[in-house]
């Protein structure tokens, strides 16, 4: 495939350090399953989704197939022509230096697991008594067991340590590993708000009852809070 500059500008980067990088694109981009050849190396092309799964092996004259020869290189992504998970074979055959990174499944879930935070706090503000009802959570297990003087002794905590009121939040940390399959990572790529969205709520869903437990304490724990407040500027404006 022969690439114009103006072409190379809107690619990313991998694509045009060299002319074997530029074949080996132009072949991403042909429809058909023939392998790709360079020396006596091969590459073979697996369609999955919006993806294909890359494997590399040496030509020696037989079949080749995936798992008896053909070991697992990257994966190439069909709608933005990114490269993910580029193994060391891949780098050789393309002469593609380590300077070069390309993203990792690790990167993609950290990246899920903040998006999926973050959309967990704007779906408890919005459609909490949604996912209440959907969890089947009874409302015994809804209710924290705290006693008057722990709610006072970590507001007075968050009062001295010069904390503001809005810190007093219960911030989910969802543990995205859990539900971040093969399948879920390549629907990440192209869908990032979609299944971070679904990470989310499944996780609440799940953790409903312990979720409501951490927002009535915050809750009751900022009221708290406030009232140590009241009582503190009211003792500087008498002067006591």
């Amino acid at each position: 495939m022969k690439l114009t500059k103006e072409a190379l500008e809107m690619l990313p980067a991998w694509v045009g350090i060299n002319s074997r990088t530029a074949a080996f694109f132009g072949w991403l981009m042909e429809e058909g399953a023939s392998p790709w050849e360079h020396g006596d190396a091969s590459i073979v092309k697996a369609a999955q989704g919006n993806c294909f799964y890359l494997y590399s092996g040496q030509r020696n004259g037989g079949v080749l197939e995936i798992g008896k020869g053909l070991e697992f290189a990257g994966m190439f992504h069909r709608l933005h022509c990114g490269l993910y998970d580029v193994k060391e074979p891949l780098r050789k055959i393309l002469g593609i230096g380590e300077e070069l990174y390309f993203p990792e499944k690790a990167d993609a879930l950290k990246e899920a697991a903040r998006m999926a935070d973050r959309e967990s706090v704007w779906l408890i503000h919005r459609e909490w008594d949604d996912i209440l009802l959907e969890s089947g959570c009874e409302k015994s297990h809804l209710i924290p067991q705290i006693s008057r003087s722990e709610i006072r002794r970590y507001a007075e905590k968050y009062y001295h340590a010069g904390k503001p009121e809005k810190e007093i939040c219960f911030q989910p940390k969802i543990p995205a590993e859990n539900y971040f399959s093969d399948r879920c990572y390549l629907l990440f790529l192209t869908k990032k708000d979609w299944v971070a969205e679904r990470i989310a709520r499944q996780w609440l869903i799940k953790n409903a009852a312990l979720v409501s437990r951490q927002r009535i304490r915050c809750g009751c724990i900022r009221n708290e809070y406030r009232e140590i407040q009241k009582a503190e500027e009211k003792k500087h404006k008498t002067g006591r």
